[in-house]
């Protein structure tokens, strides 16, 4: 039976699930590697502080699926997607769409970009391409199998588009 989705601005007292449940997947979906893990846990763990400090600066998004958090989204300054992780047991049933979606929406007119700009884990590749995104080039160093990518603001599942993402 497949339950329904609903996704939500996360609230300050949503950070300590939000850290639990983002510490939990990026060790079992996004590397092993005892320094990555660290690196990149710290890393989500900034973000979710600014978050808190300047709420205005992000789209901060949490679902549920009857009841506990069951992923995150968070987007900065309108185009910067810093992270979008769902629990390991919700992987797979739409979650991950759903909170993509509803932040790119939540990004149209605010991104000086025009674009969501991320960079995904080597097994989010396949993912954010399903949902038009497009490899580019990264003007940072990335951890090996990352991948630098991005989707216009306003391409939403029925009208994506083939385009150069800069």
């Amino acid at each position: 039976m497949k339950h329904r989705i609903a996704v939500e601005p996360a609230l300050p007292q949503d950070a300590e699930d939000i850290r639990a449940l983002v510490a939990r997947t990026i060790g079992h979906s996004v590397t092993h590697d005892a320094g990555l893990l660290a690196d990149t846990i710290a890393n989500v763990n900034g973000n979710i502080d600014l978050w808190l400090a300047q709420p205005q600066r992000c789209v901060h998004l949490v679902a549920r699926v009857q009841g506990p958090i069951a992923g995150v989204v968070l987007l900065k300054d309108g185009w910067n997607l810093c992270s979008l992780f769902v629990a390991p047991e919700s992987q797979g049933g739409g979650i991950g769409s759903a909170l993509l979606e509803a932040a790119c929406a939540a990004c149209a007119g605010l991104s000086p970009k025009s674009a969501v700009l991320l960079n995904a884990a080597p097994g989010a590749i396949g993912f954010y391409e399903r949902h038009g995104f497009l490899r580019r080039d990264s003007t940072q160093a990335l951890p090996p199998g990352f991948q630098a990518m991005g989707r216009a603001v306003g391409l939403f599942h029925a009208e994506r588009k083939p385009g150069l993402i800069k």
